[in-house]
């Protein structure tokens, strides 16, 4: 990405208008091909199944795809988003799998890994119409993240997960799908975590490897241990004590290698990354439009928005940095603040800003790729576009919302 300075952001803002997004492909491409380069330097089958949840830009997608990477989608449109895309492979997960979608899946030879007893009904039903169809799914393993101090590891503290199926439903689900033909060629053991942590992993893989054996799952062609990895992370975050793609790929691997089942059938080992591959690669640029005292209260008001950056609205603040045409000395403490006049539209909390920003500078807000675009509402102004940036060449990847797109989604 070219050097930014205020002239790069402003020649940008002149021809974009603000805020807009920043996207940084050879960031991304980079990510990806460290954490594969992680698994492939002990073990050569290797599937990285890129989240589209957590940012499914297609540009992003079309750099994934260029990659290798297989697309991971876990809804109906993002697996239609997924074909459109032009993704020939696909991992389809998620909750909730209606007939139409999930047979046409089955039809495409997409990966699916089923999550309850509805969607068992429906694959069943599919090979009774289809006899002589070759018909291959995956089950989602519901996996007890408790640690040896018996503390959950569950994301928000939850004492269990709700996904997937427990080892007791697999007792009945597994036999009656043999017995109609069907074969199971994927396991996935996805399970959100709230630390992200190694350790995890290590009771991912024990139980889907003891399901393995346990089953007798020797058509198993996707061993997939899932995603919630860290990894990319924006310049200004403390990444000293978290764990490297390296780390993950040690325990999952270490711990397959040595399994007698792992060794007999070699599956491929299935990583779904997100957040560890995108986090870095966008940030968000909004003017900065008055500044404002209040009762000791310092403000800077922009025509950016919470909801832009941190949709979930999240107390932290982000790596950012503040460019101005005239520079100066001296700082002071203030809030940054958007436009969408909510008292809780507070983007950066006491930071500090130099003494000299007015209208007219800018900010720049680091760590936006992972989850904000996508969960990003139209709410009182219109969808901000996303510029690629790769070296001295900008691509409009996304233009901004019109009154036009708004309106479609009505009968008026």
């Amino acid at each position: 990405m070219e050097q930014i300075d205020f002239n790069y952001l402003d020649r940008l803002a002149q021809k974009y208008g603000t805020p807009f997004y920043m996207m940084d492909g050879s960031t991304y491409m980079h990510n990806i091909e460290s954490f594969k380069s992680a698994f492939l330097s002990k073990y050569p089958n290797l599937v990285v199944g890129y989240s589209f949840k957590t940012n499914y830009v297609p540009a992003l997608c079309n750099i994934a795809m260029a990659a290798g990477c297989y697309a991971e989608v876990v809804s109906e449109m993002e697996y239609d988003l997924a074909r459109r895309i032009g993704f020939k492979n696909v991992i389809f997960n998620g909750p909730i799998k209606r007939e139409p979608i999930l047979y046409k899946a089955l039809n495409e030879g997409s990966v699916i890994n089923l999550d309850s007893l509805y969607e068992v009904e429906s694959v069943l039903k599919y090979k009774s119409k289809n006899p002589g169809r070759d018909v291959a799914i995956g089950l989602r393993l519901n996996i007890d993240l408790t640690d040896a101090d018996g503390v959950s590891k569950v994301q928000c503290g939850l004492r269990v997960g709700r996904f997937g199926f427990t080892r007791k439903l697999l007792s009945d689900v597994i036999p009656s799908l043999k017995k109609s033909g069907i074969r199971i060629i994927s396991l996935h053991g996805h399970t959100s975590s709230s630390d992200r942590a190694v350790a995890n992993y290590g009771l991912i893989v024990k139980q889907m490897l003891s399901l393995c054996s346990e089953f007798q799952l020797d058509d198993l062609q996707y061993f997939d241990v899932g995603g919630g990895f860290f990894g990319a992370a924006a310049k200004g975050i403390d990444v000293s004590n978290k764990p490297e793609y390296s780390d993950y790929a040690d325990i999952i691997l270490d711990l397959c290698l040595q399994n007698e089942w792992f060794n007999k059938v070699l599956p491929n080992i299935v990583i779904e990354p997100g957040v560890s591959v995108v986090a870095n690669v966008f940030s968000y640029v909004s003017r900065i439009f008055q500044t404002k005292e209040i009762a000791g209260q310092k403000f800077l008001s922009t025509d950016g928005t919470v909801f832009d950056v941190k949709p979930t609205l999240h107390s932290n603040n982000l790596p950012h940095t503040f460019f101005v045409k005239e520079s100066g000395d001296g700082t002071y403490v203030a809030n940054l603040v958007g436009s969408t006049c909510m008292e809780k539209d507070v983007i950066l909390s006491d930071v500090c800003v130099p003494s000299t920003i007015k209208n007219g500078d800018y900010v720049k807000i680091d760590g936006v790729g992972a989850y904000t675009i996508v969960l990003t509402p139209t709410f009182i102004n219109y969808v901000s576009p996303i510029v690629s940036v790769e070296g001295k060449k900008e691509t409009l990847v996304r233009r901004r919302q019109t009154l036009d797109d708004v309106m479609a989604f009505y009968n008026i």
